[in-house]
This record gives structure tokens, sequence and C-alpha cells, in this order.
């Protein structure tokens, strides 16, 4: 019995510290990675399964060419900072892609990007 509460003291806080230093996962976009749709958006939003710190954090369109497409680089929303919007400036067709650099608020950084193409 003493060898069950001394793992349990060791092994407990390990689980507890693997939960609590998670980094920001993407929940989901919109459009969706991967997505063909018929009209440009005029924003795209990233959602997030952790709070992020704004100040760190940032979400960047570019075109196929390269070239930054977004105005900014994401704003978090005021109802909770688990997503970026970024506004895109142009409505031209092709492919885009979408760059998220993220830091959750236990200071973990998280990247990633996927493209969706305007037809």
């Amino acid at each position: 019995m003493t060898r069950l509460i001394i793992l349990y003291l060791f092994v407990a806080p390990c689980l507890w510290c693997d939960q609590a230093m998670a980094h920001a996962l993407l929940e989901r976009s919109v459009p969706a990675p991967g997505a063909v749709v018929n009209i440009a958006p005029a924003t795209i939003t990233v959602f997030f399964d952790a709070e992020l710190e704004p100040v760190f954090s940032s979400l960047i369109i570019k075109n196929k060419q390269g070239e930054k497409v977004s105005q900014g680089s994401g704003e978090t929303q005021s109802s909770g900072p688990k997503s970026l919007t970024a506004k895109l400036s142009t409505k031209a067709k092709g492919v885009y892609h979408v760059y998220w650099d993220v830091v959750s608020r236990d200071g973990h950084r998280a990247s990633g990007n996927f493209t969706f193409t305007v037809q």
C-alpha cells in the first residue's frame, strides 16, 4: 500500500504537468484547410483549443507567389482569445497559404500552415 501511495505521489504531478503545458492546437478554421471556395472570403479565422497571448500570436495569408495578402498580423476576438482573424486584402482567384504562429497563455509556442483555393 505504501508503494502505491509513493508511486501516486510521483506519477500524478507528471500527468498534471503534461496537460498544463500543452500547446495550443488548431481546432478549425474558416475557410477550412484544403477548402475550395467560389468567392474569396473577407476574413480568415483560425480557432484553437487554448487561450492565446495576442501580442505573441500572428496569422498571415500569402498568395501563390508568396506575397502577403492579409492586413496586419491577425487579431484575437474580443469574445475570447482562442481565435485569430485576418482580413484578406484581395479577392483574386488562386491558392492561398495561411500561416499561424501562436503562443498559448501557458507560454508554449505552436505554428502551422494550410492552404485553401478560390476558384
